[in-house]
C-alpha cells in the first residue's frame, strides 16, 4: 500500500510539474501545413520559450495583462504569436497560436510591390518600391494612399478609438482626417517562411507585442503522417534549432 501511495505521489509531481513547466517556461505547437517551408514542416512540433521575451502572465482575460522582464524580439526570430485576426479585440492569449518569422521591428521600413511581395530594401526588380514604416509606441507615422487601409485595420482593431476607416484613400480616425497617428503600441511585421503563404503580416497586419507569446526555439520532434506508422518519424529533425534548415523533409 505504501508503495502504491508513493507512486501516486512520484506521478502527481511528475505531472504537476509538467503543468508548471508547460505554463510558465515551455509550450509546444504543431505546425498543421507546409506553409512555413523549408524552415518548418507540416508535422512538426515546435518547442516555444516564454521567456525569450518576458514571461507573458498566463490566463490575460482573467488578470489583464503584464508582462515580466520584457525584452524587445529581433529581426529574423522565429516566434510565436496569437492570431489578430482570431479576436483582435480580446486579451491576447484567447485567441489561436501560430508561428511566423520578424522581418520588422518596431520603427523599421519594409517596402511593399504587387503580389504580397515585401523586402526590407527597396528593390526595384521585384516591385517593392512603397514604404511602409512599422508602428512604435508613441511614434506618429504618416499615413499615405498606399497604407491607408492596413493602418486603418490595425488601428480599428488595437488602438484606443472608436472608428478607423479609408475613405478616398485617407484614413479617418473618429470622424477626423488623419495624414500622421500617433500609437500607443510596439507592432511587429511577421512573415511565413514561403513567400507564396501570404497568411501572415501580409493578410492580418502588424502584430502588437502583447500578441507575442514566446520564441521558436527547436524542432522536438517531427511526424510525417502520410506515410505508414512505422515510417513517420524525421528522426534527423529532432531536436534541430529552428532556422537551421536541412533536406530532411
Amino acid at each position: 500500500m505504501k508503495h502504491f501511495i508513493s507512486f501516486l505521489l512520484t506521478l502527481l509531481c511528475a505531472f504537476c510539474l509538467v503543468v508548471v513547466l508547460r505554463i510558465g517556461v515551455f509550450d509546444m505547437l504543431t505546425i498543421p501545413l507546409d506553409g512555413e517551408q523549408p524552415v518548418l514542416l507540416q508535422g512538426d512540433r515546435v518547442l516555444v520559450n516564454k521567456w525569450a521575451y518576458g514571461l507573458r502572465r498566463p490566463f490575460c482575460q482573467w488578470g489583464g495583462y503584464e508582462r515580466y522582464a520584457a525584452q524587445k524580439a529581433f529581426r529574423g526570430d522565429w516566434i510565436a504569436l496569437n492570431r489578430p485576426d482570431v479576436s483582435p479585440n480580446a486579451l491576447p492569449d484567447s485567441s489561436q497560436l501560430c508561428v511566423g518569422q520578424v522581418l520588422a521591428c518596431p520603427g523599421d521600413t519594409i517596402w511593399m510591390g504587387m503580389q504580397g511581395r515585401v523586402s526590407t530594401r527597396r528593390d526595384y526588380s521585384r516591385g517593392c518600391i512603397w514604404p511602409l514604416v512599422v508602428p512604435a509606441r508613441g511614434k506618429f507615422v504618416r499615413i499615405t494612399p498606399w497604407s491607408a487601409d492596413l493602418y486603418a485595420l490595425t488601428i480599428k482593431r488595437h488602438e484606443v478609438v472608436e472608428q478607423a476607416e479609408v475613405k478616398n484613400d485617407s484614413l479617418v480616425v473618429d470622424g477626423l482626417k488623419t495624414e500622421y497617428f500617433r500609437f500607443h503600441r510596439d507592432y511587429y511585421w511577421v512573415i511565413s517562411g514561403d513567400e507564396a503563404n501570404l497568411y501572415d503580416s501580409r493578410t492580418f497586419g502588424f502584430v502588437p507585442f502583447e500578441f507575442v507569446l514566446g520564441k521558436a526555439v527547436s524542432v522536438a520532434y517531427s511526424l510525417d503522417t502520410s506515410k505508414p506508422w512505422y515510417r513517420q518519424w524525421r528522426w534527423k529533425r529532432m531536436f534541430r534549432p529552428v532556422g537551421d534548415v536541412t533536406e530532411e523533409q
